[in-house]
């Protein structure tokens, strides 16, 4: 790895921990993270664990497998799956590739659960 790249690294690590801190994420809590395989998203499932949060991952098929072996207690495949079709609700939604919009998520989230985008 390049210098140049190395340097990027930090980014994701430090845009994660600044979400899941104003979401005020807390142990037991269960959380939502769409586009959980990107970089944001990778640090923002270890971050959660580590906060004691139950962690939903979201993205595409191949990505899966690494999401659980990073920590994430369930994979939703978004190509086969609408996880606000589902039932389940969720004490946070982080959405970081944006293509959720605050109206769809709101049936999936608790009355005073938080949405990070």
């Amino acid at each position: 790895m390049t210098y140049e790249e190395a340097a990027t690294v930090p980014f994701g690590g430090r845009d994660a921990l600044h979400f899941l801190k104003k979401g005020n994420v807390q142990r037991g809590e269960k959380i939502l993270i769409n586009g959980a395989g990107e970089s944001i998203g990778t640090f923002a499932i270890q971050l959660a664990k580590l906060f004691g949060a139950e962690v939903t991952a979201v993205d595409s098929t191949g990505k899966l497998d690494v999401l659980r072996s990073i920590g994430a207690d369930h994979v939703i495949d978004y190509t086969q799956e609408d996880f606000t079709a589902g039932g389940e609700i969720f004490d946070v939604i982080f959405d970081m590739v944006g293509t959720l919009s605050f109206s769809r998520c709101n049936k999936s989230l608790m009355e005073d659960g938080r949405y990070l985008h």
